[in-house]
């Protein structure tokens, strides 16, 4: 399926009191005023986004679905778009495996597809992302989770990234994959550098799960 790209229009907002956030409350029931148009297409966001089955799911593991991150990965003031994907059990022909996407800002309401030259253009069970300068060096990198092996990209200042999962001591080990999910950089201790927080799910393994139906419970 197509991930949607929403752009709100509408009347503009009447001016509210600023000393009471409440003074202008929306009636139940009333019209908001604002429509959310699709223009993912003319904006260039034609990715498919891929997890499990299109159109039939058989375990949970497809049906988490994907993340997704606004952030300007090249500093030139426009918010830019990276947009994690997944994969199927069935995997698919050499060539044509499903990747995350990293869409550059064209400051036109449009965008370009970069993930390649960025080298970003991985295939697996992408999860979650969350976005931060571990080494404050004034440019954004990029974290992804996966069901499997997680992955830092550091952001190396000139519209490319470098995996430094291994470097930064973040490979995880192990012969069972982790079902990490969502996570986000945070300066937990204060020591003016960002620490990393990720979330796992439940313990997934697909070569000791009994197939739909074939269990005691489902």
């Amino acid at each position: 399926m197509l991930a949607p790209f929403f752009a709100a229009t509408g009347p503009a907002r009447p001016a509210r009191n600023d000393r009471d956030p409440f003074s202008a409350p929306i009636a139940p029931g009333s019209p908001f005023g604002v429509t959310l148009v699709d223009v993912g297409a003319r904006a260039g966001l034609s990715s498919r986004c891929v997890f499990g089955g299109e159109y039939v799911k058989h375990w949970i593991v497809e049906t988490t679905g994907c993340g997704i991150a606004f952030f300007d990965y090249d500093d030139d003031g426009w918010l830019d778009i990276f947009q994690v994907n997944g994969t199927t059990l069935e995997g698919f022909p050499k060539g044509q495996e499903p990747t995350n996407h990293l869409y550059h800002n064209n400051r036109d309401g449009t965008f370009t597809d970069v993930t390649v030259k960025a080298g970003l253009a991985r295939t697996g069970w992408g999860q979650g992302v969350c976005i931060g300068d571990y080494d404050n060096d004034g440019f954004d990198d990029l974290f992804v989770t996966y069901w499997g092996e997680n992955a830092l990209y550091h952001n190396n200042g000139d519209g490319t990234f470098a995996d430094v999962t291994e470097k930064a001591g973040l490979a995880q080990r192990g012969a069972r994959p982790r079902w990490n999910t969502g996570c986000c950089f945070l300066d937990y201790d204060k020591d003016g550098r960002l620490d990393l927080f990720v979330a796992n799910y439940v313990d997934f393994d697909l070569a000791h799960t009994p197939a739909p139906g074939e269990g005691k419970y489902c």
